[in-house]
């Protein structure tokens, strides 16, 4: 009989495993640091929403009809492709989607100022030629149903609300292209979005 025999060590299933605890506590610290980075991100963001546009819609590079001018603060715009009428005027929309978190006035200040030709500062200008263009006369678009336009623009547009607003134009030449400046009002800053439509 062996007396020398070194005893069996107990069984250490119940005791903890150091590598597995670890492993834990680094999965939980990385989920954590993963959240405050997507949380901080978020944070940052909503500082920064300033009425920037996040997609094209520049002077330099104008939107084509059917297309969506997006604002970082959440505000789309989105203008319908022109359809002829029969007195060769032609008929387009523009709708508001306000997903921002404040009530915003499409029509600015007072009605006589929300609509324009050329060289207005207006919420909606229409004007002959494309964006860049500066040589234009302001007969070479003439403005129909100013009206019927104004009376949908001006209402105040809620969190979360929708609205068309129409346009009717004329073309003073035929086939030219025409530029819409829309500027959303803002108390702050927000840039003017463009598109280029082709009247032909």
């Amino acid at each position: 009989m062996d007396t020398n025999a070194t005893p069996a060590h107990p069984p250490t299933s119940g005791s903890p495993n150091w590598a597995t605890i670890c492993g834990i506590v680094v999965t939980v610290l990385t989920a954590l640091l993963v959240l405050g980075g997507m949380a901080l991100a978020k944070f940052e963001d909503s500082l920064t929403q300033h009425g920037y546009l996040k997609n094209s819609g520049s002077v330099a590079e104008p939107l084509r009809p059917s297309a969506t001018a997006r604002y970082d603060d959440g505000l789309t715009i989105t203008v319908s492709r022109p359809h002829r009428e029969p007195d060769n005027s032609f008929r387009f929309t523009i709708t508001y989607d306000n997903c921002t978190d404040k009530e915003l006035r499409p029509g600015g200040k007072t009605p006589d100022t929300s609509v324009g030709t050329i060289g207005d500062s207006a919420p909606i200008v229409v004007r002959a030629g494309k964006p860049l263009d500066s040589d234009i006369s302001s007969s070479d678009v003439i403005f129909l149903d100013r009206a019927e336009t104004v009376s949908a623009l001006m209402p105040p547009l809620g969190e979360g609300q929708k609205r068309t607003v129409p346009i009717r134009v004329k073309p003073g030449t035929a086939g030219n292209p025409v530029t819409l400046e829309v500027r959303p009002s803002s108390a702050g800053y927000r840039e003017i979005a463009y598109w280029q439509l082709d009247l032909s």
